[in-house]
């Protein structure tokens, strides 16, 4: 759920770790290295020692009000869900389960 990525910039979270990161891009003038920062969620934007990652958290915990659109694509279950719904469900799960630590 990659939207979960963009709650996580949206979320009232004080203490997000953030990076620099060096990406090499091309111009019309040749290759230049970009400096961009960025939060850093390769382990997830705060310390949450001994805790389940929280995007499949925040995905149980949605799915679980059942406002997803349930059925198959090929013969795999799958869930239809409203992106504006579950950013907005994401931003405040994240503000209060993040935003006091």
């Amino acid at each position: 759920m990659t939207l979960l990525h963009h709650a996580e910039y949206l979320a009232d979270v004080p203490a997000k770790r953030r990076v620099r990161r060096h990406r090499l891009v091309a111009t019309p003038a040749g290759h230049q290295v970009r400096v961009v920062e960025c939060l850093d969620d390769s382990l997830g934007i705060v310390d949450r020692p001994g805790e389940e990652d929280y995007f499949a958290t925040i995905a149980r915990a949605y799915l679980s009000l059942g406002r997803a659109a349930t059925g198959t694509v090929g013969r795999a279950a799958a869930e239809l869900i409203d992106a504006a719904d579950l950013l907005a469900y994401g931003v405040a799960w994240l503000s209060e389960h993040l935003g006091r630590r």
